[in-house]
């Protein structure tokens, strides 16, 4: 199996433009302007990396042709002993949101085609109910950070094949989130789970996927309900140094006795709900056209660079090493294209990038979750923690940011 070869992917002169909304005033601010004068010489580079990433995927986890294979099912990150043949879910989603980009960002008609194949296979293998539930006894989205993956790549298949049910599973697993999740203790917001412990900074997926469905189903209730979620984080969650809390329970933000305990593999916070943050500000403020999104979007990025980064100036993955990279498309797309946005901002995803793409991939194309390195071996924090390269969810994320940042340097020949 290969990917996309290095000739599909060529450097820009022009600006890259969002697929949905190219026109808007966000869009002004040519991402190339930012990326040519931060990165120079390294945007052939940066396409290099991130067409190796996509081929590194598609070879270890797509089985099958372009337009009738799918992702390979896995659990617990693997392909073997399989609980349930159909694979979970929302690892299956992890890899979906990485190719998605990749599409987004290439214009490549072979990933597209992947992107529906495997939401046909989906739809083939789920009930509409199963696609729907969630909660504990759901059998395929267990908590709200489940649903919220698969919510995502609900709307991301809509957008990739047109299907309307797939915008439909996406409205009905939304409704039951919310139905199920949502009440105002703590002052509101969503519970992370039916334990009903803590509220978490993980229901970015849900109020991003609703934002999206909303702007394309019209659905005015369902916009509500995600700016009440919105609000609630940012009224709760916000920290003093601009960061995101990641949970909330009854005594308040849970880690606020000890809130500089922020490292690789254990942390207060959540690098990737902190880039989702960000990128609801950018969407609210596209869609709205209110200053203040996008004030809250450059603090955003400022308070990552500044607060969650490691001693070598890159990301730093100190949460969740299956989820980390989830909104990178977004984060470029919503908050990097900023008009304003500091140099400075797209140099830490640049770094990153780099750095995972010279030392976390293993020789054999995975991708680690020790983002400075290495891959794998004790050496590797999250490997200790049995984050491995091999499992679907670590390569996507870590690849993810590859992609990311390599964005404004990609068009895609087959």
């Amino acid at each position: 199996m290969t990917g996309l070869s290095g000739a599909g992917f060529r450097l820009l002169a022009a600006e890259i433009r969002d697929d949905f909304d190219s026109t808007h005033p966000t869009r002004v601010w040519a991402l190339t302007n930012v990326w040519h004068s931060t990165n120079g010489p390294q945007g052939g580079e940066l396409a290099g990396y991130g067409s190796r990433a996509v081929s590194d995927l598609l070879n270890h986890f797509w089985k099958g042709g372009t337009v009738d294979g799918q992702i390979v099912p896995t659990w617990n990150g693997y392909g073997t002993n399989l609980p349930d043949a159909r694979g979970a879910l929302w690892e299956r989603a992890t890899l979906y949101h990485t190719l998605y980009d990749a599409w987004r960002f290439t214009g490549s008609e072979s990933i597209r085609a992947r992107l529906e194949a495997d939401w046909k296979r989906t739809r083939t293998a789920y009930t509409a109910a199963q696609l729907e539930a969630c909660g504990a006894d759901s059998g395929t989205n267990w908590a709200s950070d489940d649903a919220g993956w698969s919510a995502l790549m609900y709307v991301m298949a809509y957008r990739a094949s047109g299907d309307p049910a797939a915008l439909a599973r996406a409205k009905g697993l939304l409704s039951h989130v919310y139905s199920r999740w949502l009440d105002d203790v703590h002052g509101g917001g969503l519970w992370y789970s039916d334990e009903r412990k803590e509220k978490s900074l993980y229901q970015v997926a849900i109020v991003l996927a609703s934002l999206w469905v909303s702007e394309a189903a019209g659905d005015r209730e369902l916009f509500d309900r995600a700016l009440q979620c919105y609000t609630w984080m940012e009224g709760h969650l916000l920290r003093e140094d601009g960061l995101y809390w990641e949970g909330y329970g009854a005594s308040g933000p849970v880690g606020k006795d000890h809130p500089a305990s922020i490292g690789e593999g254990g942390s207060v916070v959540f690098l990737g709900g902190n880039l989702g943050m960000g990128a609801l500000h950018g969407v609210l403020y596209r869609t709205t056209g209110e200053a203040m999104y996008r004030r809250r979007a450059l603090r955003t990025a400022e308070a990552v660079r500044l607060h969650l980064t490691s001693a070598t100036g890159c990301y730093l993955n100190d949460r969740d090493a299956w989820t980390e990279g989830t909104f990178a498309g977004e984060w470029v797309r919503e908050v990097l294209s900023l008009k304003g946005i500091p140099s400075e901002d797209v140099a830490v995803l640049t770094r990153t990038a780099l750095s995972i793409a010279r030392k976390a991939r293993t020789d054999d194309g995975y991708y680690g979750a020790s983002w400075d390195g290495p891959a794998e071996g004790a050496g590797s924090v999250w490997w200790r923690k049995n984050s491995k390269p091999q499992q679907i969810m670590t390569s996507a994320n870590s690849a993810h940011l590859i992609i990311a940042a390599a964005a404004p340097f990609l068009r895609g020949a087959e």
